[in-house]
C-alpha cells in the first residue's frame, strides 16, 4: 500500500491534463478556473513528499471547467466520524458499486499528479523492513492518481481525499489507479458508470512495463 506520494510540480501537471482535453475535445472540460492557478501555483519543491494528513494539490472538474484544490490525504465520511481512523485508499470496485459512496463517486472525483509513490517492499523484496519502494513513470511527464474527495466550501472534520486502488491482473495485487495525461480526463468524467470504470482500470491504468521501481531507505524520508 502507498506510504507516501510524492506530488509533481502541480502547474506543469494541471497543464499537460488540459491540453489533452483541449485536444481530444473529450468531455466538458473547456477551461481552467483562472482562481485555482493564482491560489495553488505557488513555487513548490516538484519532489515534495505528502505524506496521510498532509495538504495535497488534487485537480476537479467543476460545471465543466478543470480546477486545483488543496485538500487533505485522508477522508472521514460521516459515517465512519469516531469509529476507524481516516482513509487514504479505496478499492475501486467498492467505490462504483457501492451505494454508500454515491455522492462522493458524483461530485468528488479527483486526479492528483504526481512523481511517484512510496511503498512497502514486496515480501520478496523485504530483507531489510526499513526499505520502501519508490514507483515512478519510465516516460518523462506526471503520473495521474484517481482519486475521491470530499471538500466542503467551509471545511468540517469529514473533508479529506482518498485514493483509489484496483486489482493489476499482470501482478494479481491491489495498486494505485494511475494513468498518464491522455487516459487520465477519463476518470472525470461525471457519468462514469462501473463498467466503464473496470473497462478504464483494465486498459488504460498504468502496468509494469510503464513504471520502474526503485529501492530507497526510510531515513531519506525523515524530518520531511
Amino acid at each position: 500500500m502507498c506510504e507516501y506520494i510524492v506530488q509533481y510540480d502541480v502547474a506543469e501537471g494541471f497543464e499537460a491534463l488540459f491540453a489533452k482535453v483541449q485536444n481530444q475535445g473529450v468531455g466538458n472540460a473547456t477551461g481552467i478556473a483562472d482562481s485555482s492557478l493564482h491560489r495553488t501555483f505557488e513555487p513548490q519543491d516538484s519532489r515534495n513528499v505528502i505524506k496521510p494528513n498532509m495538504q495535497v494539490n488534487a485537480i476537479h472538474s467543476r460545471n465543466g471547467v478543470l480546477e486545483c484544490i488543496k485538500v487533505r490525504w485522508g477522508w472521514k465520511p460521516f459515517w465512519s466520524m469516531g469509529t476507524m481512523p481516516p482513509m487514504t485508499h479505496l478499492p475501486l470496485h467498492l467505490v462504483m458499486r457501492s451505494r454508500v459512496f454515491d455522492r462522493v463517486k458524483r461530485d468528488g472525483r479527483m486526479l492528483v499528479a504526481v512523481d511517484g509513490w512510496y511503498e512497502a517492499c514486496e515480501p520478496e523484496q523485504l530483507k531489510n523492513s526499513h526499505r520502501l519502494s519508490y514507483t515512478t513513470s519510465r516516460e518523462n511527464g506526471p503520473i495521474f492518481l484517481a482519486a475521491l474527495a470530499q471538500v466542503s466550501e467551509h471545511f468540517n472534520g469529514c473533508d479529506g481525499l482518498v485514493l483509489v486502488m484496483h486489482n493489476d491482473s499482470s501482478t494479481r495485487q491491489q495498486r494505485l489507479l494511475a494513468f498518464t495525461a491522455e487516459d487520465a480526463q477519463v476518470w472525470l468524467r461525471p457519468d462514469l458508470q462501473w463498467e466503464q470504470a473496470q473497462d478504464l482500470a483494465m486498459h488504460m491504468a498504468l502496468a509494469e512495463p510503464q513504471l520502474e521501481h526503485v529501492l530507497t531507505s526510510t531515513r531519506s524520508l525523515r524530518g520531511r
